[in-house]
């Protein structure tokens, strides 16, 4: 079903908004250039270097603190830090480099917020050159012997620590052969002008870490509770304007959440819970602001979406309610042809948000919704609901194929998003071919799994971007709308919300200490390590290093990470990654690479923590591998072996009783084991012609394959992924030549594998 009313019979009503386009988004192949003196710089400061040490540190050019000194310099938020001392290198600009206090890093760019808007016609954001917020950088002032940095507001007491790595080259580009990759600044890549000057950079190499010994300095910060209670409410409480978006396009998330809607693959009306992962509301289980109205005097970010007749802007503030359902949020706003209301859309927690329940103490029961670890049951399955009116919009339409199978035809695009791996997204699919968008569909099957958030403050290179993305705060001032958010959010917003995800942490000791106690269960190495008796609270109050053989097998398996993982997932923060931009030809992926990947033409190195639990959704960026020990496993990494030909060949299906893709099933179930990934065909017939149209749609994605041994499902075609992908997908001359396996680095010997993953567990 589409709109009742039709965006193309407005433009009297809504002659002072934007209909189309202005122009294009800037082609990063079109606009950057290498700028050879700024390599020169990163090459000249790569050449020397030293351990950095910290010898003095100021406070408002007043000395508080000298090496030697236990005492911990007081700070405020405000506060001019001087570092003097020697090895700190060339700055952030020409070297990787990063401060932190405690879970707070020190900005080290401008961040600029230009206005949002939205091109009706297409249902595509874009933004003009108009700077409507700042958050100026907190860095003032580096070089090899002295730093000068501002104390950010969201600031707590905690180590200080300067990390340095040094930039060390480029990655080559897998288009443009003997060329640096260069990519556009991501602050800028929305803007659609064509007198606009943007930056560029390469994708840096980077090498191993080297920091200063930290400093514990103590912040006293009387805002900070109050900046993160905002901060609260904003991950909690605001639903990032995706009500209003879907609401325009047709989905009608209260008939969803109420069990009213119609699920068109296994019949019947859905429920949230058992069909997406929501997670219903239970006071204590959640901040008071998940549950409770919350009106915000200003939203966290100004709509792109006009308001009613000509001129009218959408809503600046508004109340927010409860759906029920732990992030998925009603919010007042104003539809475009249809005035004020108020609609539900999802924000951080519904994806970012498990219920986990344990033991912390003996009789101490918790059950609590964890903020930053990933839903592994979270999937795409909303997006195909249906009611007796409403549809959402490109689920079912006409759509041009991409260029291997050419095409103007009617596709229902329900049957792929339905099977879809839980705990992970792809949100061009529900965009449709065209729309003028970074994120239209390209028929590029890219699942993506959640990250978890809990400890993500350290990170720069944030969603998979080069440096010039600037963390976390880059990934929330210029929000898509296939990402699950539409507008830019403000600098006061921005600092709150930054703030509330420094203290996201708070629960990584139990969890850390819950999961080595139920792995130990589940492998039978309870009794071995511990005692068979032991309860897990007892095991979580007292601490996995309160048993030695528990901690015997842990140093064993950090001597292997050391060796076998070191490189790349060492660092000085905690984090476990160097950030570095592995080429995709190097690491590979199961499935096709994302947007963000196909631009820079590489994956970050993840950041490691939580691991009992990121596994529940699946492990590596798109979720393929289903636990930890085939992760590590030599075998996963040989061709031939058994573990490998059951990940990557196509095969018959180890549990067919399961029905569907194996993956679709989420960990502690029986079954643990990857297996071939495949989707249902459809029954075709001239009176049900939904059938054709969702076969064809799932063809139109080349890799999915039909098998002589199964004549219901489309198989996965990994092997035929790695030898063909590149010039369809990227525009190279020749396949890129991706690996045997996707992150082709294992342990040295499965003898290794029990002591490695047990340290693991500890990060």
């Amino acid at each position: 079903m589409k709109h009742s009313t039709s965006i193309l019979a407005l433009p009297l009503l809504l002659s002072g908004c934007v209909l189309d386009l202005p122009g294009e988004f800037p082609e990063q192949d079109e606009i950057c250039e290498f700028d050879q003196a700024r390599e020169d710089e990163r090459a000249a400061s790569a050449a020397n270097f030293p351990t950095p040490q910290i010898q003095r540190l100021l406070v408002n050019g007043n000395e508080r603190w000298s090496n030697g000194q236990s005492v911990a310099p007081q700070l405020v938020p405000g506060d001019e830090i001087t570092l003097i001392g020697s090895g700190f290198g060339a700055g952030t600009d020409i070297d990787f480099s990063k401060i932190m206090i405690g879970n707070t890093r020190i900005l080290e760019t401008d961040l600029v917020m230009y206005k949002q808007e939205l091109a009706l016609s297409a249902q595509v954001n874009f933004e003009t050159t108009e700077v409507v917020d700042e958050w100026p950088k907190n860095v003032l002032g580096w070089t090899d012997t002295e730093i000068r940095f501002r104390v950010p507001e969201h600031t707590l007491s905690g180590d200080l620590i300067v990390q340095i790595q040094k930039r060390t080259g480029f990655n080559q580009s897998l288009t443009h052969a003997g060329d640096a990759h260069l990519v556009i600044d991501a602050q800028t890549s929305r803007i659609i002008d064509d007198n606009f000057i943007h930056n560029c950079d390469v994708v840096s190499d980077v090498s191993a870490v080297k920091s200063t010994s930290p400093i514990s300095v103590t912040v006293d910060n009387a805002g900070f509770d109050a900046l993160a209670q905002a901060g609260s409410e904003a991950f909690w409480s605001w639903d990032y304007n995706v009500g209003l978006a879907h609401n325009v396009r047709n989905l009608d998330w209260t008939a969803i959440m109420q069990g009213k809607a119609t699920d068109p693959i296994s019949g019947g009306l859905a429920d949230p819970k058992l069909l997406f992962g929501a997670v219903p509301e239970v006071r204590g289980e959640v901040p008071d602001e998940a549950i409770d109205d919350v009106y915000f005097t200003e939203y966290p970010m100004p709509t792109p979406i006009p308001g009613f007749l000509a001129g009218s802007e959408g809503k600046k503030e508004g109340n927010t309610s409860s759906s029920g359902y732990v992030g998925y949020r009603y919010a007042e706003a104003t539809n475009p042809y249809t005035g004020n209301g108020e609609w539900i859309g999802f924000n951080c927690a519904s994806c970012h948000g498990y219920r986990v329940s344990y033991e912390k103490a003996p009789g101490n029961h918790v059950n609590k919704v964890i903020p930053g670890l990933p839903n592994p049951q979270w999937s795409m399955k909303w997006s195909v609901l249906q009611t007796s009116t409403k549809t959402f919009d490109a689920i079912y339409d006409k759509e041009e194929g991409p260029s291997w199978a050419p095409g103007n035809e009617d596709v229902a695009k329900d049957m792929l998003l339905y099977y879809m791996p839980s705990g992970a997204g792809e949100h061009n699919i529900i965009r449709k071919v065209g729309e003028g968008s970074h994120t239209d569909n390209d028929y590029q099957f890219s699942p993506i799994a959640i990250p978890n958030v809990t400890h993500y403050m350290s990170i720069r290179r944030s969603l998979s971007h080069t440096e010039s993305y600037v963390g976390f705060e880059g990934s929330y001032i210029h929000a898509e709308e296939p990402d699950g958010a539409q507008g830019n959010m403000s600098k006061d917003w921005l600092e709150a919300l930054t703030a509330y995800m420094t203290t996201l942490d708070e629960n990584d000791d139990d969890l850390r200490n819950v999961g080595m106690y139920r792995w130990l269960a589940y492998n039978n190495l309870l009794g071995e390590q511990a005692s068979t008796e032991v309860s897990e609270g007892t095991f979580v109050s007292a601490g996995w290093q309160s048993y030695p053989k528990v901690a015997e097998a842990v140093a064993r398996g950090q001597e292997t990470y050391t060796r076998d993982c070191g490189s790349c997932h060492t660092d000085a923060l905690e984090s476990h990654t160097t950030e570095q931009m592995i080429p995709l030809d190097q690491v590979g992926r199961f499935f096709a690479p994302t947007i963000y990947q196909k631009e820079t033409q590489s994956i970050r190195v993840a950041y490691l923590r939580d691991l009992y639990w990121t596994e529940h959704r699946g492990l590596l960026s798109d979720g393929h591998v289903r636990n930890l020990e085939d992760l590590v496993n030599p075998e996963r990494c040989t061709t031939g072996s058994t573990l490998y030909n059951q990940y990557y060949t196509l095969h018959e299906p180890v549990r067919p009783e399961l029905g569907g893709p194996d993956h679709q099933v989420t960990y502690p179930d029986l079954n643990r084991k990857g297996d071939v990934f495949r989707v249902p065909k459809s029954k075709e017939s001239w009176l049900k012609p939904i059938g054709k149209q969702r076969n064809r749609f799932i063809k139109r994605h080349k890799y999915f394959v039909e098998v002589p041994w199964d004549k219901d499902n489309y198989y996965w075609d990994y092997q035929g992924m790695r030898a063909a992908y590149g010039p369809g997908e990227l525009g190279s001359d020749d396949a890129i030549g991706m690996p045997d396996a996707p992150h082709p680095w294992c342990a040295s010997s499965t003898n290794e594998v029990q002591d490695l993953v047990q340290y693991l567990l500890t990060l």
